[in-house]
């Protein structure tokens, strides 16, 4: 029975397998919501949908009907055009729209954006917007980002973000006053976007002091996060208030998740990073350290039960908005046929958003899944690595209790050992995946202590000179390459065109393989040496993917 039920399921995994190549991945990208405030003389309402409507019609591929700058509903379905849509209600007003763009670069891959303009019993103006990436082939990564049209939509006029009003200009927080506002934003409950902080050095008042652009991190987070530039002095100030492990000082950056609370949350639910971290930051330092906050706090506006709240799918008002015309037609003693004629439409369409719906739900299943996994993977790494850096400590704190701490790394003569001796001595610096293991298992290079000694230099003199990024850290390992005769450098190619191969599965993704250290160029494997590997910044740990060999490429 058994036998015959995995017979099954082996037969069924291919047709499994093919119909989840037909799913789409549904990732949310970002999402503004922000209070418009009334500009004297200027109908804003109608202001921000003609706005929205230029940038559609920019995108759209043809025109948009005439019916569409009259604000009213519209369908845009022509041959040659992008999906564009809209639909608008009289009670309450709300405008929604809707376009879906395919990726110029990226085959199956389209760019859906959702936008609500609402007229609040204040007079306000409620204003979303929200970017939905689809994607049926590649799932490639994304750098996310926020909708063009937002942007003119802010300097238009007064805006409001948790309450607090939208400045064009970066503000420098200097004075008590300042600091007792930002608390007042950081502790309150109703809160929905980051706040990012950056700290400023000593005696300076100057934004680009900062360790890391904050000029740039405001202008690119404008409308979905708060990011606020801190004198020294106002630094003492904020740590008065919420308390050293909390506060962000020293040029230092801090983000602070909603749902802050001072003196009694984790400094861990806040992440912190400092200035040399910032500096060594994946290669390029400042700029991707820049790209990396970018894309969290773009990623936490489309988390969390709010999204839906704070910006209706647009099938949901499309939906509102049928039933509010049947409604009316009833009122207004519409005929049999015509009310027949409308239940007709509005079946048809109902078919049509049940379909994407179930689409959309099968795809948000699936990316569910996938990040899942994701997540299972990672923190079953993470365990296993922190078994091993116990033991690492462990070891340590014996060698130590034995007087025998400058003792030197002892170095093998054979590979028999090698796994051993990396979990011994490398681990919390240097992590060797599966897959170097292996290589090193295949190995018939010709000198097994120069792989030994190689990884040292990763652990001796890579590791800190990534972490402390100081001259002195940089010489010293240019000195210890020169000694081996190793020379480091990008992977090139290999990662672009043989991705597979110049890849390693690590903390629940795919990373590249996009550093190398090279040796001698034979290819003959008694002879040649590469070493491939990357930096991961969040573990602040060199990963080896693959040694002693060298990997094929377009050159090879």
């Amino acid at each position: 029975m058994n036998t015959q039920s995995r017979d099954a399921r082996e037969l069924l995994t291919p047709i499994a397998a093919k119909l989840r190549e037909g799913r789409s991945v549904i990732r949310p990208v970002s999402q503004v919501t922000l209070r418009l405030k009334p500009v004297p003389g200027v109908d804003r309402f109608a202001a921000t949908v003609d706005e929205i409507l230029r940038w559609i019609n920019r995108r759209a591929g043809k025109a948009l009907p005439a019916v569409a700058w009259q604000r009213q509903s519209f369908e845009l379905s022509a041959i040659g055009s992008q999906r564009a849509a809209g639909v608008a209600l009289q009670d309450p007003k709300y405008w929604a729209a809707r376009l879906d763009d395919a990726d110029k670069n990226v085959p199956q891959r389209t760019w859906i954006t959702e936008i609500g303009v609402g007229i609040d019993p204040s007079g306000d103006i409620l204003f979303g917007a929200r970017l939905i990436c689809t994607t049926r082939g590649a799932d490639e990564a994304f750098e996310r980002s926020i909708p063009g049209f937002v942007r003119t939509v802010i300097s238009s006029g007064p805006a409001e973000l948790d309450g607090v009003a939208l400045r064009q200009e970066l503000k420098v927080l200097s004075s008590d006053d300042d600091v007792a506002n930002l608390v007042t934003l950081l502790e309150d409950p109703t809160r929905q976007s980051n706040v990012i902080v950056l700290a400023l050095p000593e005696g300076s008042s100057d934004p680009g002091d900062a360790a890391a652009s904050a000029v740039e991190l405001h202008s690119k987070l404008l409308g979905v996060a708060h990011v606020f530039a801190l004198t020294s002095r106002a630094s003492f100030a904020l740590t008065d208030s919420v308390g050293r492990e909390l506060s962000v000082f020293h040029e230092a950056v801090r983000t602070y998740r909603p749902g802050f609370r001072a003196w009694i949350d984790q400094p861990s639910n806040h992440p912190f990073a400092l200035p040399n971290r910032i500096a060594s930051w994946d290669e390029s330092g400042p700029p991707s350290f820049e790209r990396w906050m970018v894309n969290q706090s773009l990623a936490s506006s489309v988390s969390g039960a709010h999204r839906e709240e704070s910006l209706p799918a647009f099938n949901t008002v499309r939906q509102i908005a049928a039933y509010a015309e049947r409604s009316k037609l009833r009122s207004a003693g519409g005929s049999d046929a015509e009310l027949a004629r409308l239940y007709e439409q509005d079946n048809e369409q109902l078919r049509k958003e049940l379909k994407e719906q179930k689409e959309q739900y099968d795809g948000l299943l699936s990316t569910a899944d996938i990040e899942r996994d994701l997540a299972v993977n990672a923190a079953n790494a993470a365990k296993a690595q922190a078994l091993e850096r116990l033991h690492r400590i462990r070891l340590l704190e014996a060698r130590l209790a034995e007087g025998d701490e400058s003792q030197s790394t002892p170095i093998p003569e054979t590979l028999d050992t090698f796994a051993e001796w990396c979990r011994e001595h490398l681990v919390g610096s240097v992590e060797i995946t599966n897959r170097a293991y292996q290589g090193v298992r295949k190995s018939e290079y010709h000198e097994p202590a120069f792989i030994y000694r190689t990884l040292l230099l990763l652990r001796d003199h890579y590791v800190p000179m990534r972490i402390q990024a100081t001259p002195g850290q940089r010489e010293a390992y240019a000195e210890a390459l020169a000694q081996l005769q190793l020379e480091e450098s990008a992977t090139g190619d290999g990662v672009k065109y043989a991705a597979d191969l110049y890849s390693v599965q690590y903390g629940g993704t795919r990373r590249p393989l996009d550093r190398h250290l090279k040796g001698s160029d034979s290819r003959d494997r008694r002879f040649g040496f590469r070493l491939y590997f990357f930096w991961d910044e969040d573990e602040q740990v060199v990963v080896v993917g693959w040694l002693p060999s060298h990997l094929d490429n377009r050159a090879s």
